[in-house]
């Protein structure tokens, strides 16, 4: 199998991983939210990127010596900023579930995140790939549009409405959800500009003979280090502030803590195979490659928000959010096409 086809096959497994791990994030009782971040942060931040680039990456902790602190300082800043953005996230589910977080939230971090990574190729504009990347952008925005518009109508009808999903707040909550899901948006965008930022890293890692597939896992380790500095820390506060640390020994724990190790796994298998399949992808892999994870993520967190009952009893708007979900498929395609051409 060619480098093409394996990248796209890469990105697709990491898109439902990546729309899958939120489910978590609303079955975490008896647990309170904090006590969950803090174990979703600890397993998925630092635990699991560790161990997986260890086991796949030969001199994992030599390759992150070997780098200069300016990278590694700048790498896990933008982790900590990407990491104000993943708390928002985690509020914005509860208030206006995850189709239209994740609608909201991946729409802004794929815009930005694609743009960055464009920005840095020499001759961008000439390449034959380009326009078709910019196309795949604009539709997939489009669809984003498409999707925030169906939440919006959704939340009109549900006012006073009874037999729809009680998980959804309205009035102002619901404007908190999004207000939280767009701030969380831009800060997610930092996160794929931190995998780049890192590049030095996986060369580090490549040139001691591992595969550049599997060195990309060595750049995510050090992102994520700045990552759980700010989750672990607001999550560690926030434990002792309300003395919630009593929900970690209750009866029924043993959901919660199930709860927090798989959708620690889902997430950052999802970040490492992104990576991967975007190492292979070559220069155009951050681009063309992020936004077609985010999209695919928004396909099926649509599908869990759907069979989740998230849109019970709303049918206007759930035709509206399928619409748009049909757009990013297009936009899927528009940009698997894109990078063909570079391969």
């Amino acid at each position: 199998m060619n480098n093409f086809f394996l990248s796209l096959i890469l990105i697709f497994i990491a898109g439902i991983f990546q729309g899958t791990y939120g489910l978590g994030m609303k079955k975490f009782s008896p647990f309170s939210w904090e006590a969950f971040w803090v174990l979703f942060s600890v397993t998925g931040m630092l635990i699991i990127p560790l161990l997986w680039s260890s086991i796949a990456v030969t001199g994992t902790m030599k390759a992150i010596g070997g780098t200069g602190t300016n990278i590694i300082a700048g790498s896990m800043l933008f982790g900590a900023l990407w990491g104000i953005g993943s708390i928002l996230f985690g509020l914005a589910i509860t208030y206006i579930g995850i189709s239209l977080t994740y609608g909201i939230t991946m729409g802004l971090a794929a815009i930005m995140g694609a743009v960055v990574p464009l920005l840095r190729i020499e001759n961008v504009t000439k390449l034959p790939a380009f326009p078709f990347i910019m196309a795949g952008i604009i539709i997939m925005l489009s669809g984003i549009i498409v999707i925030t518009l169906a939440g919006i109508m959704r939340d009109r009808q549900m006012k006073g409405k009874k037999n729809v999903s009680s998980d959804i707040k309205t009035g102002k909550y619901f404007w908190f959800g999004v207000f939280f899901s767009i701030a969380n948006g831009i800060a997610a965008a930092l996160l794929n500009v931190g995998f780049i930022y890192a590049q030095p890293l996986v060369k580090a890692a490549a040139d001691m003979g591992n595969k550049i597939q599997n060195a990309s896992l060595v750049a995510w380790v050090v992102v994520l280090w700045g990552g759980f500095l700010v989750n672990g820390g607001y999550a560690t506060y926030l434990l002792y502030k309300n003395k919630s640390y009593g929900t970690l020994t209750q009866r029924g724990a043993e959901r919660g803590y199930l709860s927090a190790v798989i959708t620690s796994i889902l997430w950052f298998a999802a970040l490492g195979i992104y990576g991967q399949g975007a190492a292979l992808m070559g220069s155009l892999g951050p681009a063309a490659g992020w936004t077609m994870f985010l999209a695919l993520s928004l396909i099926v967190s649509t599908i869990w928000g759907l069979i989740s009952g998230e849109w019970r009893g709303i049918s206007g708007p759930k035709k509206i959010l399928i619409t748009g979900n049909v757009i990013l498929i297009v936009s899927w395609i528009i940009l698997g096409y894109a990078n063909s051409l570079m391969n």
